[in-house]
C-alpha cells in the first residue's frame, strides 16, 4: 500500500547561496513529487530561488518592513506573523520544515495552528546568542522533529534538551565542483602571487564566528613572504571587520592578505587556485566549503570548530588540538613542509561520499520514520 502524500511547506531566510540554503536546494531538486507536494517560504527576495524548480510555489515572507507595515507594526500587528497565519489557513502543510533556527516566527504560528514542524538546525550553540532563550526554548521544546548537520549540530541540539534528534551530515553536489586550472593561474597572475608561492584559501561570510578577524594574526605568526591568505566572501558591514581590514592595510607583514570579496562565477576557480584549504572558524558544523577544498584535493588545517573534527582524517589534513593561532600556524608550516603524509585521492574520496543522492536517500529515511 503507498504511502499518503505529504504536504511540507519549506522556510528558509535568505534564499542565498550559504551552505545550508544551498542543502535545501539540493533536497527540493531531488525530491519525489509523486510523495510530496510542497512550497517554499522565503523572508527575502534571494538569487538562489531562481534555481528551484519552477513549479514549485514560492512565498515571501516580509521581514522589511514598508512605511504602511511599520505602521502596522506599531499598532500591534506584526506583517510577518499575519502573513505566516494566512499561509498556514491556505496552504494546509502537513508539516512545516524550517531549514535554520533563525526564524521562531514560524514555531509561533505553528504552534497557534498545531501544525507540526521539523527543524533543521545548521547552527553551534555560538548563534544561538541571536535568539531569545524564549524563542530557543519555543524550537526545541515544539518542534517534532530536530535535525543536526554534523554529530556536534546533534549533541548541542540534544544538551539543549531536545528528544527526537536526528543526524543528516551536510552534503554537496560534486558535478558543481568543475576545476578551471588555467583561471586559477589567471587569478593567481591577477592577485600578484607567484606561481611558486604557497596559497591558503579560505571562505565564508567576514564574521567573528568564521574568525575573519584572526587573519592579521595568522599572517604575523606565518611571517613568510612566499605565503598568502586568499579570503572568499561577502562582506559584513561591522566594526570588526573594518578594525580587521585596516589592521591588513596598515601593518607591515611578510605574509600578504587577499580579500577578493563575494565570488560566484569564479568561486571553485579561487578555491582551486589554493594550494591548502584554511578554516578558521571558531565554531562551524559542517562547512560545505570543507567538502569543496576537499573534492578539489586540497589539504585542510582547521580549528577543532564543530564538523572539522569529523570529517578530516589521517592524509587530508590537521585539525588543531585547540582554537590557538600559534598551534594553526604549526599545522600550516607541517603542511607546506611536507613533514606528514597527505593523499589528494582520499580527500576527494571522502568527500564524494557527501554527495546528493546520498544526502537526499539518508534525508527521505529520516522523513520517512517520522511520518510513519
Amino acid at each position: 500500500m503507498s504511502k499518503p502524500k505529504q504536504k511540507i511547506l519549506f522556510f528558509t531566510p535568505f534564499a542565498t547561496r550559504t551552505g545550508s540554503e544551498m542543502m535545501l536546494l539540493y533536497i527540493l531538486q531531488q525530491i519525489d513529487r509523486t510523495r510530496f507536494d510542497i512550497g517554499i517560504v522565503s523572508f527575502a527576495d534571494g538569487e538562489l530561488l531562481k534555481e528551484f524548480p519552477e513549479d514549485i510555489p514560492v512565498f515571501i515572507a516580509p521581514r522589511k518592513f514598508s512605511i504602511l507595515q511599520k505602521i502596522s507594526f506599531h499598532l500591534g500587528i506584526n506583517p510577518t506573523l499575519r502573513y505566516l497565519r494566512k499561509l498556514a489557513k491556505e496552504f494546509g502543510a502537513d508539516f512545516w520544515y524550517v531549514n535554520t533556527t533563525m526564524l521562531p516566527e514560524t514555531i509561533t504560528v505553528a504552534r497557534e495552528f498545531s501544525i507540526k514542524v521539523i527543524t533543521h538546525f545548521h547552527e553551534l550553540p555560538l548563534t544561538y546568542i541571536y535568539l531569545s532563550d524564549k524563542d530557543f526554548k519555543g524550537i526545541i521544546d515544539y518542534s517534532d522533529l530536530l535535525i543536526g548537520c554534523s554529530e556536534a549540530t546533534c549533541t548541542a541540539i540534544s544538551q539543549s534538551g531536545g528528544k527526537n534528534v536526528s543526524l543528516l551530515y551536510s552534503f554537496i553536489d560534486p558535478s558543481r565542483i568543475v576545476p578551471n586550472t588555467a583561471r586559477s593561474l589567471e587569478l593567481r597572475q591577477m592577485l600578484g602571487i607567484p606561481q611558486e608561492d604557497y596559497v591558503w584559501i579560505l571562505s565564508g561570510m567576514t564574521s567573528e564566528r568564521k574568525g575573519f578577524d584572526l587573519l592579521p594574526e595568522i599572517s604575523d605568526e606565518i611571517n613568510d613572504s612566499r605565503v598568502h591568505l586568499v579570503w572568499i566572501g561577502d562582506r559584513i558591514s561591522d566594526g570588526l571587520v573594518h578594525y580587521t581590514e585596516q589592521r591588513i592595510k596598515n601593518q607591515d607583514r611578510k605574509t600578504r592578505v587577499h580579500l577578493v570579496g563575494k565570488q560566484k562565477e569564479d568561486y571553485y576557480a579561487y578555491l582551486n587556485c589554493g594550494n591548502g584549504f584554511l578554516l578558521t572558524s571558531r565554531q562551524d558544523p559542517f562547512p560545505l566549503v570543507m567538502l569543496e577544498a576537499a573534492m578539489l584535493g586540497k589539504p585542510i588545517v582547521s580549528f577543532p570548530s564543530g564538523g572539522a573534527s569529523e570529517f578530516v582524517k589521517d592524509g587530508m589534513g590537521i585539525v588543531t588540538e585547540d582554537i590557538s593561532v600559534k598551534q594553526m600556524a604549526a599545522a600550516m608550516r607541517t603542511v607546506m613542509k611536507g613533514e606528514i603524509p597527505l593523499d589528494a585521492s582520499k580527500s576527494i574520496e571522502t568527500a564524494s561520499q557527501f554527495n546528493v543522492e546520498n544526502g537526499y536517500k539518508n534525508w527521505l529515511e529520516i522523513i520517512d520514520k517520522q511520518i510513519n
